[in-house]
């Protein structure tokens, strides 16, 4: 982790039906590189729409975030340059299913970063096998588990290389016996300095990996630390109950 900003977000401001509804309200934050940043907090605190605003999959109603010092939020951004610099996964992996995995994983790279097809095909070889689903490289996302269909998910956003992976409940959709083979590929990720802003559910994780930890609520950011203080030595009343109900 070298310390320099690669996302911040300053006041950002996400309402629903005209103000009634505070899905984010003045959030601010900075996710340097190198950093494993893990958002928690109950079902509605605001978690997955922070992370669907940090690409403007969601569009804020006032604020920015500044990615690589750029504004997203200014109309002369290219938003469709920075997203390829945002990996994304999903909790519902969003494979093709028309298309195989390797066809899925090269799309992407050919389509948009301009790739020859036999450098994104050996690209996309290579990650498969890290996820040891190199054998896998020519089979439809039906045949595949639900915890296969998400390692695939993580190495298809990879194939783009980007300079942050967003994780938006990446296992919750998963059967309890595959939600293990998921959080190793994204432990694996995190120790090699990947720059990461996962939402999750699953406070192991959090506590092995984050370097750190944002507690929201009710559309704030509540309490943020490392995994140690966040855990250990929670500060706040919400904290300590929400706490007392997960772990």
């Amino acid at each position: 982790m070298n310390g320099e900003t690669l996302l911040k977000v300053d006041n950002l401001k996400k309402y629903y039906a005209d103000g009634a509804v505070k899905a984010l309200d003045d959030v601010s934050s900075e996710i340097k590189r190198g950093e494993a940043v893990v958002v928690v907090g109950p079902s509605g605190s605001g978690k997955s729409t922070f992370l669907r605003c940090l690409n403007l999959l969601e569009m804020p109603t006032e604020g920015h975030i500044y990615f690589n010092g750029v504004d997203i939020m200014d109309k002369e951004a290219d938003i469709n340059i920075h997203r390829q610099k945002m990996g994304m996964v999903f909790q519902h992996f969003n494979l093709f299913p028309h298309m195989t995995v390797l066809n899925n994983m090269t799309l992407g790279p050919i389509k948009l970063l301009k790739m020859s097809k036999e450098e994104a095909e050996a690209n996309a070889m290579k990650l498969l096998a890290r996820v040891g689903l190199e054998d896998r490289a020519n089979e439809y996302p039906s045949k595949l588990s639900g915890g296969q269909k998400q390692r695939v998910a993580i190495v298809r956003a990879l194939c783009m290389n980007p300079e942050v992976m967003l994780f938006d409940e990446p296992t919750s959709a998963l059967d309890p016996e595959m939600v293990g083979e998921v959080l190793d590929v994204m432990k694996e990720l995190a120790r090699e300095g990947m720059t990461m802003v996962v939402v999750t559910h699953e406070m192991g994780f959090a506590k092995e990996v984050a370097s750190r930890v944002v507690f929201m609520d009710r559309g704030k950011i509540m309490e943020q630390g490392s995994p140690a203080e966040v855990f250990g030595n929670p500060r706040s009343e919400r904290l300590k109950s929400f706490l007392a109900k997960v772990l």
